[in-house]
């Protein structure tokens, strides 16, 4: 995407460059004309939301210009915000000076530069099923809103640029990966979603997932390193997916922490045999003990950089890992001793102090399984006492 230069600020800045990039140390002042190369680029910061120029002088390096924002529209395609590098040659009337002699002297050692940060990764251009600009619509949609989330709420940004694959089988999916990488593989690596460098694919089953997607693009942001513990990784993923499917993030009082205290040794934490509600209820503890929720992603994204996780943990929440499980077992023991004193005997007694929950009342409605723990959950979906009327 060529942008059309208007304010005379992209004229000024790459005048800049190349008289910076020609002038050396001068005495006397003459005037000349002379024409330079410059290469241009536009970026967007997906945090933020600012557009950015960088240019650079032929031979010269780059620089990007972060004082003056700068607006850019939709490809042709509309899926993606990022400029293309274009070369403008510039006259440029300026006054130089002509050389004293220069006396030889040592070449000064250069500083070590410091390392630039990466740019901000773009989002997104969309392959697949052209011929339904709707689905392409919906899959870009959905990745803007959770990457949104990323940012404002987790300070998660990814790097590099995405591009989503889709189909309307699993088949195509496969071709799309053919035209990314030139082979196409015997079978999908995953039925749902998958990724491999700034690709992601996503199947039929999965293109309208919110789940699926904000998984993916985690993945990407966050670091998909195995975490040990395991917990750590699992319980950090389960509270992004959360937020990004229901719109909220996990909490202690809800029924899936309540649940899992009330069934589960808290010990089997510690063990690596929790379940997923056991995980995210030792997170949810940990941000309630030491801080708030970023403070847990930094020592996450510590852990998925290589850290050892007890001496990440000790650093960021000054207190050790083992003295965390301790605290937490302690914790739990004493949630799950309320919430067995305060469970009901009978669906009846339930009915006296409990809404219905999870669909319709006498049909598939009920109260949760730890509730009223002597009934049986048939269907395995947290409720018991289905189909119960109150007063029945």
């Amino acid at each position: 995407m060529v942008l059309a230069m208007k304010n005379g600020i992209i004229v000024a800045l790459i005048a800049a460059i190349a008289i910076g990039s020609a002038l050396g140390a001068f005495a006397a002042t003459r005037t000349t004309q002379t024409e330079a190369n410059v290469e241009v680029r536009v970026w967007e910061s997906v945090r933020t939301g600012n557009l950015y120029l960088s240019t650079r002088p032929e031979g010269g390096e780059w620089t990007t210009h972060d004082d003056a924002p700068l607006d850019m529209n939709l490809n042709d395609a509309g899926t993606f915000y990022q400029s293309s590098f274009v070369v403008v040659t510039v006259p440029i009337e300026v006054e130089i000076e002509v050389p004293d002699p220069i006396e030889p002297t040592e070449e000064p050692t250069e500083a070590p530069t410091a390392t630039p940060e990466p740019e901000p990764g773009t989002c997104c251009e969309v392959r697949g099923m052209e011929d339904v600009p709707a689905a392409q619509d919906r899959i870009l949609t959905a990745m803007q809103e959770v990457i949104r989330l990323g940012n404002n709420t987790y300070g998660l940004t990814h790097s590099g640029p995405i591009v989503i694959n889709i189909s309307f089988t699993p088949s195509g999916v496969l071709e799309r990966y053919k035209d990314a990488f030139g082979f196409r593989p015997d079978e999908l690596p995953d039925e749902c979603s998958f990724q491999e460098g700034e690709h992601m694919f996503f199947t039929p089953l999965c293109r309208t997932d919110r789940g699926a997607i904000a998984k993916e693009w985690f993945a990407r942001a966050a670091g998909a390193a195995t975490v040990d513990p395991g917990w750590i990784g699992d319980a950090t993923l389960t509270h992004f997916l959360t937020n990004a499917t229901v719109g909220k993030p996990p909490a202690l009082d809800e029924d899936r922490s309540r649940r899992a205290l009330f069934y589960e040794e808290p010990g089997s934490l510690k063990r690596g045999r929790g379940s997923e509600e056991l995980k995210i209820t030792a997170m949810l503890y940990a941000i309630q003990r030491y801080g708030v929720t970023n403070d847990w992603l930094a020592f996450y994204q510590r852990v998925v950089g290589g850290e050892d996780a007890a001496s990440a943990f000790a650093d960021a929440f000054d207190e050790s890992l083992d003295e965390f499980y301790t605290a937490f077992e302690t914790w739990a023991d004493n949630e799950r001793l309320l919430l067995v004193t305060s469970a009901y005997g009978s669906c009846a007694e339930a009915s006296q102090a409990l809404r219905l929950q999870g669909g319709t009342p006498g049909v598939d409605a009920g109260y949760p399984d730890y509730r009223v723990p002597t009934e049986r959950d048939r269907d395995g979906d947290g409720l018991v006492c289905d189909g119960y009327l109150p007063g029945d």
